[in-house]
């Protein structure tokens, strides 16, 4: 009786790891041709944060009138029909969100890198393994360097790469650990 329960359980979590490894695998091939096109990749990423822009404001407004003798409803469907006209403008000019969206990563590294070494140094964060957050900083300073020195050619890759490297990772990530689970199964269900 256990035995039959532990092999149902086992034929169970090889079902679910299976599923796993089909949705990792297909991360990791998006992620492969994210690096091969980031310049595809990042007008597909940045019409996508349109879309959801779009979806977001429309369920603002509408949860702003369900939720109309509640404080706050000026403030949701304001928010919520600038979160529209965001994405329409986003869906509209992709190329220009795009430049947008690599400005704000490549000063956002900047400071993140700056505020990194300061801490690295300050704080001794990570006690005897403060020179590895200072590396950090200084790598996170750099790309951010970079990412603003080649502006505006690096809009056409720059998104797309962190897509790419991110759906990769994540892919690597989700096969490891369902690997890792099925090798824990016992013999009879393998």
């Amino acid at each position: 009786m256990i035995t039959d329960d532990i092999q149902q359980l086992d034929t169970q979590i090889k079902r679910s790891t299976g599923w796993i490894i089909a949705l990792s695998i297909g991360l990791i091939i998006l992620g492969v041709l994210a690096l091969l096109m980031p310049a595809v990749a990042s007008a597909f990423f940045t019409s996508v944060m349109g879309w959801l822009a779009i979806i977001s404001g429309i369920v603002m407004i509408v949860q702003s009138f369900q939720s109309k003798p509640v404080r706050g409803f000026w403030l949701n469907l304001i928010v919520g029909i600038f979160y529209v006209i965001a994405g329409i403008y986003i869906l509209s000019n992709v190329a220009a969100a795009m430049l947008a969206l690599t400005f704000a990563f490549g000063v956002l590294f900047i400071v993140e890198g700056i505020f990194t070494i300061i801490m690295a140094f300050t704080n001794r964060a990570g006690h005897r393994m403060s020179w590895l957050v200072a590396f950090n900083g200084v790598v996170t300073l750099i790309l951010g360097i970079m990412v603003i020195n080649r502006f505006p050619f690096s809009a056409l890759w720059l998104i797309g790469l962190y897509v790419g490297i991110g759906l990769f990772m994540r892919g690597i990530a989700l096969l490891s650990a369902a690997i890792a689970v099925r090798r824990t199964l016992t013999p009879s269900a393998s």
